[in-house]
Formats: structure tokens, C-alpha cells, sequence
């Protein structure tokens, strides 16, 4: 029996390691967005409505990663309007989507759009429930 074929085969499989464990993206840093969206009570609000955002990860393992995100927002009341929040994500086997538990409530699911843009689209559900989609651009 020759060997080539044993080679060849090994060769396949390294080839499918290697795409698997492709390189996760590091997301450590400061992001700056704005966001549009809905939420009950309050109707539809635009971007040029909206207050600027800063998504801070300051830490990363592997697919893991936690940091805070603040933002004030113009156009609601005082009460609603500056809010900052922990939370934990994580970045799934594709490399490009988040999933993120923000700790006082709702979730976003999110797309690397590339190493300085994310989309993050946030669910929260209940009273004061709302849909919104978030753009963040990397601080260099």
C-alpha cells in the first residue's frame, strides 16, 4: 500500500482543521454608534434623534467577552434618557455574529461587519419593549 494516499487524506484534514479554527476577531477596545428603532409608547425614532452610544469591551477569551455599554439618549425623557449596563457575549462559530445578555435586561444579536464596524440589533421585550438597530464604529 502506498503512503500517498494516507498523506492525502491527512492533508484533508488538516485543510478542515484549519478552516474551522479560524483566527476569532479581537473586539477589545471603545466603539462609538448611534441606533434607530421602535419602543412602545414612543413610536419609531431616527438616528439623527438618537444620542451617541459607547460600547466598551474590555475584555476577551477566546469566543468570550464582557464589557459595558452607555449611552444617552436626546430624544426620551430625563429618566430614560443616560443608562449604563454591563454585559456578556459571545462570538459564534462563524466568527461574524454576537450574541450579547446585557445584565439590567434585553439581548442583542449582532454581525461583524468587518474589524471596525458591528451591528448590534437589541430585543426587549415587556412594557417599555423595543427593537433596535445599533451601528458601532471602532475608536482608533
Amino acid at each position: 500500500m502506498s503512503p500517498k494516499p494516507a498523506l492525502i487524506a491527512a492533508g484533508v484534514v488538516l485543510a478542515i482543521i484549519g478552516i474551522s479554527a479560524a483566527d476569532v476577531p479581537d473586539l477589545v477596545g471603545t466603539w462609538t454608534g448611534t441606533f434607530e428603532g421602535y419602543q412602545n409608547g414612543m413610536g419609531y425614532v431616527a438616528r439623527n434623534e438618537t444620542g451617541i452610544m459607547i460600547l466598551t469591551i474590555s475584555e476577551q477569551t477566546g469566543r468570550l467577552f464582557t464589557g459595558n455599554l452607555s449611552l444617552n439618549v436626546s430624544s426620551i425623557p430625563e429618566d430614560l434618557g443616560t443608562r449604563a449596563e454591563g454585559f456578556s457575549g459571545i462570538i459564534a462559530l462563524d466568527n461574524k455574529t454576537l450574541y450579547i445578555a446585557e445584565y439590567d435586561k434585553g439581548y442583542d444579536i449582532g454581525t461583524i461587519i468587518s474589524n471596525d464596524t458591528i451591528e448590534l440589533n437589541y430585543l426587549e421585550d415587556g412594557e417599555n419593549g423595543c427593537a433596535l438597530i445599533d451601528t458601532f464604529q471602532r475608536v482608533r
